[in-house]
């Protein structure tokens, strides 16, 4: 009975995931449909002054530092349990970053990275892992509400009174959240909020603010690559604006799962949805967020693939001890 019960919420899960693909397919192809003779004229003229080599190695630095943040991140967080090089970091960065491709909200990365150490250690890096990708969305949280609050005072100042309201709500709510968990004792597959708690409070104090920083930092190194684009199609918006609306869209996008290997899509509508707001061509801004995940995403797993080919084990076989 559990047995079909769990099928049955899988196949909701994918029949919803399907449906936002495909609505999101289908709002990106009515809109670049509309004027089709003027889309691709600006874009022809647009896309002569990319293609230049300068731009291209900005684009491969800003990619290649975004990167390497994440890898001292690991490298750092995994230091808590056992100090691994930065080569191994690497390693292992690029190796989950293949397996959480075919998983949704990059699920497959948590256990491809624990897979790298010991058993007794697994659930621990488990955790870390949580840890960090959670200051990436602290980060994204932070600037996405920032943002949003720009998009209204540049774009919708009738809003902003709401705004405001409802930053403050939010503020009171995430600080009243680790009484209310205390209270009602909450669990997810016997993983408590006091447990969670209490293995934060065994990280030291150093590589909490590492980790934290470094997410800071690459989540500014793609926004910066996202608006430097925006520079070379020669999108007209200020740059507060065009921040405020980069970082609302990546907002946006982050709040609903997707196999990362399908996340393109749903930021490409998500971006085209927003941008429409500055009267950005449609096919501007869908080169742009494909660039985006090309120079992010695809460019990565060319490593990855040889790190995987090279080595076909997950398990390190370094004796680590607790």
């Amino acid at each position: 009975m559990q047995s079909d019960s769990h099928k049955a919420t899988q196949f909701l899960s994918y029949s919803i995931k399907i449906l936002i693909l495909a609505i999101v397919l289908f709002f990106v192809w009515k809109r670049i449909s509309k004027d089709t003779s003027t889309i691709r004229e600006n874009f022809k003229i647009n896309i002569s002054s990319l293609m230049t080599y300068s731009n291209i190695a900005i684009l491969l630095l800003l990619a290649t530092l975004n990167w390497l943040f994440e890898i001292l991140k690991w490298k750092s967080l995994a230091g808590h349990y056992h100090p691994i090089t930065t080569k191994e970091s690497l390693q292992q960065v690029l190796k989950a970053h293949i397996v959480s491709l075919i998983t949704p909200a990059k699920i497959g990365e948590y256990g491809a990275k624990a897979l790298f150490f010991p058993a007794q250690l697994r659930k621990k890096i488990l955790f870390l892992n949580i840890l960090g990708n959670g200051y990436q969305m602290l980060a994204t949280t932070i600037f996405g509400s920032i943002g949003i609050g720009i998009c209204s005072y540049f774009l919708f100042p009738t809003y902003l009174p709401y705004y405001l309201i409802t930053i403050v709500i939010s503020l009171l709510f995430v600080y009243s959240i680790p009484k209310l968990l205390d209270r009602i004792r909450w669990s997810i597959k016997g993983y408590s909020w006091q447990r969670i708690r209490d293995f934060m409070k065994t990280v030291a104090l150093h590589t909490k603010q590492r980790a934290w920083i470094f997410s800071f930092v690459r989540y500014l190194l793609f926004a910066h690559q996202f608006y430097f684009l925006l520079f070379l199609f020669q999108v007209d918006v200020s740059y507060p604006l065009a921040m405020g609306l980069i970082t609302t869209m990546y907002l946006i996008s982050s709040i609903i799962p997707m196999l990362q290997l399908f996340d393109v899509v749903l930021k490409t509508g998500v971006a085209v949805a927003i941008f429409t707001w500055v009267g950005a061509a449609e096919i501007t801004i869908v080169c742009i967020t494909f660039l985006m995940w090309f120079f992010n995403v695809v460019l990565p797993i060319i490593p990855g693939s040889y790190f995987m080919i090279t080595d076909t084990s997950l398990t390190s076989k370094k004796s680590m001890s607790i």
